[in-house]
């Protein structure tokens, strides 16, 4: 048994100051409705045959009487209107009692349905009503079913001070309000919200650059496409020009090197549409397409003519990481074309999610393979991307294929949350034993290897990769290695490798296929039986993380083939080992502290 008390003076202890994340507040005063306050609600309502404007009407549930909803209807088009706007009927969550700043984040968290399914725009608005800039969050679809939508974003200077505005500018705006733009159906209907929270993280300043955290991770999925993963994103192509879905890139074989690259395709105009003035005179001409096999992206047909646009065949790569202005972004790619070409270079949201028309500029393909590399800070407009993204029909005169490769979107290490980090998470019960004791269980950590990529089950072992939890929730700055250091903790879970009563440590000469033969150490605690101490142990291996949320049980009601506590029916399959289990094959398992058989 390890004297993990004598490790503290080895460890290099890092300050985790540099890397805290200031935390979500909600503003919102009475999200679920069950008061009388609306100070933070207002709507555009169809009330008594009229177009009214005020607080939002709270009423009882009609799906769960006793539950209090605020409801915003709308009506039918008269007879005599061609239309009205899609905003004449809105809903507003406003906060008053803060300015919602550029670069600040802000998520809006709610249950909302409708008696007939329809779509919605956002907007950010200064005060309900008061337009500031068309889009926030996007389009957010009702059903009629209660569903929960979270919607995040960084504040752009557009949203915080108004269309075209910048914090200098003499008239500028303040931002409090998301608007939700009801009348896109164009139809009576009531829409119903409830549990609404509106949550504002403060922006932080910039780090110094610590160093370089390379967001793309290269793997091949089962499909054979290739697809650069950290288990959250993917990188996807927007559409082979006119025809087909999106889909994750193709993994060819280069037919200039035989080496693997990523393809993407685009089409050339089938015609030039000629543009006339008043006076019959051709002042431009603009690219048409004429559809040949159908096109599931446009609703169109076989025979129709679309407009060719610079961004009809899109290429896409996603982090995880939202960059914010005057953060740092490095940016490496190889590309070459089949014919001469010119590509665009923009910053999305996501892929297709488009924010600002300029990224990297212009890159000048030819057959040959080139290699570009870019390291910038992150401007106002490129406030909130996370996606970039290659509008591949500049020129339009010849179909075209395109290949990617070796490709690397990093941001700076110090800027990298632990979720963005966090490739995976799994939740596993493991024995205490008793006073002085101490137990040797099988660990399986097959789905951590996997999900961070290693190569060398044992090798990793020995490497410098076990994280635990600090006592405010975030995860300790120094690494160990669980195969020749282990780690301790106190009876909270807290990371303790001086009076810690609980030690673990794992022995890799005996470990093999990815089943880690784990020591626990009692270190000099009497636990009364169905104690448990609850704990975060995470593994690191190039600066991903996979988390496990630990469950300590007392000896006596934890075995691996027998009793595994869990809470009381809560239906929680784990296997022998006391690793949850989603989806189980044959085998026996346990569930409710019962084994069972799964045929």
């Amino acid at each position: 048994m390890k004297k993990f008390f004598t490790l503290l003076s080895s460890i290099l202890l890092l300050s985790i100051s540099a890397f805290a994340q200031k935390q979500w507040t909600n503003y919102v005063v009475n999200g679920d409705f069950e008061s009388d306050d609306t100070s933070c609600f207002w709507s555009h309502d169809w009330v008594d045959e009229d177009i009214a404007q005020g607080p939002i009407r709270i009423i009882e549930d009609p799906t769960q009487p006793g539950n209090h909803v605020g409801v915003v209807s709308s009506r039918n088009l008269f007879e005599d209107e061609a239309s009205l706007d899609s905003w004449t009927f809105q809903f507003f969550v406003t906060i008053p009692s803060t300015i919602i700043e550029e670069g600040d984040e802000l998520r809006l968290t709610m249950r909302i349905r409708a008696d007939k399914a329809a779509d919605s725009e956002t907007q950010a608005h200064n005060t309900p009503g008061d337009y500031n800039y068309w889009n926030m969050y996007g389009n957010v679809g009702f059903t009629t079913e209660w569903q929960t939508v979270v919607k995040e974003t960084i504040i752009s200077a557009n949203q915080a001070y108004g269309d075209g505005k910048t914090k200098e500018s003499e008239d500028k705006k303040e931002m409090h309000t998301v608007a939700f733009n009801l009348y896109v159906l164009k139809e009576a209907n009531n829409y119903y919200f409830d549990d609404v929270k509106l949550e504002v993280r403060k922006a932080e300043d910039p780090h110094e650059l610590t160093g370089w955290f390379d967001m793309i991770r290269k793997g091949i999925d089962s499909n054979d496409s290739y697809q650069f993963s950290n288990g959250t994103f993917t990188t996807f192509t927007g559409r082979d020009g006119v025809e087909g879905i999106d889909l994750p890139a193709r993994l060819v074989n280069d037919p200039l090197d035989g080496q693997p690259a990523l393809e993407v395709k685009s089409v050339a105009a089938t015609y030039y549409q000629e543009n006339k003035n008043e006076e019959g005179e051709v002042t431009s001409t603009t690219p048409m397409y004429v559809i040949r096999e159908g096109n599931l992206n446009q609703g169109v047909h076989v025979g129709d003519s679309v407009e060719l646009t610079n961004w009809q065949s899109q290429f896409f790569i996603t982090g995880p990481h939202v960059f914010r202005a005057g953060q740092k972004i490095r940016f490496v790619i190889e590309a070459r074309a089949e014919h001469p070409t010119d590509i665009e270079t923009q910053i999305h949201r996501g892929p297709g999610d488009y924010l600002f028309y300029q990224l990297f500029g212009n890159l000048s393909l030819t057959e040959e393979w080139q290699r570009w590399e870019f390291e910038q800070d992150v401007t106002s407009d490129q406030n909130g991307g996370s996606t970039v993204a290659f509008n591949l029909n500049v020129f339009k005169d010849a179909d075209n294929t395109y290949y990617f490769r070796n490709i690397e979107l990093s941001c700076n290490d110090a800027d990298a949350s632990e979720e963005e980090r966090t490739v995976g998470t799994e939740e596993v019960l493991l024995p205490i034993p008793t006073n002085g004791q101490e137990k040797q269980v099988q660990f399986n950590m097959s789905n951590a290897i996997d999900k961070l990529l290693v190569d060398n089950f044992n090798d990793f072992l020995l490497q410098n990769n076990l994280k635990l939890l600090n006592e405010d929730g975030s995860l300790t700055e120094d690494i160990v290695s669980i195969g020749q250091d282990g780690g301790a903790i106190d009876e909270n879970g807290i990371s303790d490798m001086e009076n810690g009563v609980l030690s673990f440590d794992v022995d890799p000469d005996i470990s093999k296929d990815y089943i880690a033969e784990m020591t626990i150490a009692n270190l000099g605690k009497d636990f009364a039986p169905g104690e448990t101490i609850d704990t975060k142990v995470c593994l690191v291996n190039k600066g991903w993380y996979y988390i496990y949320l630990v469950k300590f049980v007392d000896e006596t009601t934890y075995s691996g083939i027998g009793k595994i506590v869990s809470d009381k029916n809560s239906n929680t399959i784990y296997d022998l080992t006391g690793r949850k289990v989603t989806q189980p094959t044959k085998g026996i398992y346990i569930m409710n502290g019962k084994k069972f058989i799964q045929k």
